[in-house]
């Protein structure tokens, strides 16, 4: 059993759907069904879950490939900890208007897409 990846999805999933309450209830407030036209704070809100949209499936299931051929535990921990911290690095960024959270955020999920990547990679030619 996948034990590891389906506490980290558990958790994407908890974090997606507090950013689509989030852009929901400010989509509401602000009376904007569709766009968000100049209203920054909604667009802040609509680009925090969709940025989290784009980026989280796709490691997901890179997360999954790896569990699935039994990487070290202790490396899917620390990889999926990374992430999690980046996407949640890069939410708030997006509320608080701090680019420094913003540039981590960007670090760590790329970083963890790199270690993937090139995870799945040595697998593949090995």
């Amino acid at each position: 059993m996948n034990s590891i990846s389906i506490i980290f999805t558990a958790a994407c999933l908890a974090m997606y759907l507090l950013l689509s309450v989030n852009a929901a209830m400010t989509r509401r407030r602000s009376g904007l069904a569709v766009g968000e036209k100049d209203n920054e704070t909604l667009a802040r809100a609509v680009r925090a879950h969709g940025n989290f949209s784009e980026y989280t499936p796709l490691f997901l299931i890179s997360f999954v490939l790896l569990e699935s051929i039994q990487a070290s535990s202790d490396y899917l921990i620390l990889v999926g900890l990374f992430f999690l911290l980046g996407r949640i690095f890069h939410a708030y960024s997006m509320f608080s208007k701090k680019e420094l959270f913003r540039a981590l955020g960007m670090i760590l999920t790329f970083g963890p897409y790199l270690a993937n990547i090139t995870n799945l990679l040595i697998v593949y030619f090995k």
